[in-house]
C-alpha cells in the first residue's frame, strides 16, 4: 500500500498586501489618561493623587531634615523647596501609583457605591 500524502496548500504570506494595513493607534498622552481616570472615578482620583503627593513631599522633607543633603538646585531652596523639587522629579512614578491604586480603592464596597451613586455629578 502506498503512503497517503496530505494535501499541501501554498502558505499565505505572513505580511499583508501593501495599502491594507492600518497604523497602530497612538497611545494617549499621560494627561489624556489622567482626565479619563478623573471622568471615571471623579473625586476619588483627585483624593488619591493629592494623598500620594502629600506623602511623597512629607517623606522627602523628613529625609532632608534627617540628614539627607540635596545637591544642585535643591541645596539652596530650603527643606520644603527641595522636597517639592524632589517630588516633581518622581511625578511619573506618583502618577503611575495613582493609576494603579485608584481602581483598587474603588473596589472597596462603600467607595464603589459612592462612585456609582454620584458619577453623574462629575461627568465632564
Amino acid at each position: 500500500m502506498a503512503p497517503v500524502e496530505p494535501d499541501v496548500k501554498p502558505s499565505a504570506p505572513d505580511i499583508a498586501p501593501p495599502g491594507t494595513t492600518t497604523p497602530p493607534a497612538a497611545k494617549p498622552s499621560l494627561m489624556a489618561r489622567f482626565k479619563a481616570l478623573l471622568v471615571e472615578y471623579g473625586p476619588l482620583a483627585i483624593a488619591v493623587n493629592y494623598l500620594i503627593f502629600g506623602l511623597v513631599i512629607v517623606g522627602f522633607w523628613a529625609a532632608i531634615r534627617a540628614g539627607f543633603q540635596p545637591q544642585g538646585t535643591g541645596a539652596q531652596a530650603g527643606a520644603w523647596g527641595a522636597a517639592y523639587i524632589a517630588s516633581q522629579a518622581v511625578k511619573p512614578v506618583r502618577l503611575a501609583a495613582v493609576f494603579v491604586l485608584t481602581p483598587l480603592i474603588a473596589r472597596i464596597p462603600p467607595v464603589g457605591r459612592f462612585i456609582a451613586r454620584n458619577k453623574h455629578k462629575w461627568s465632564f
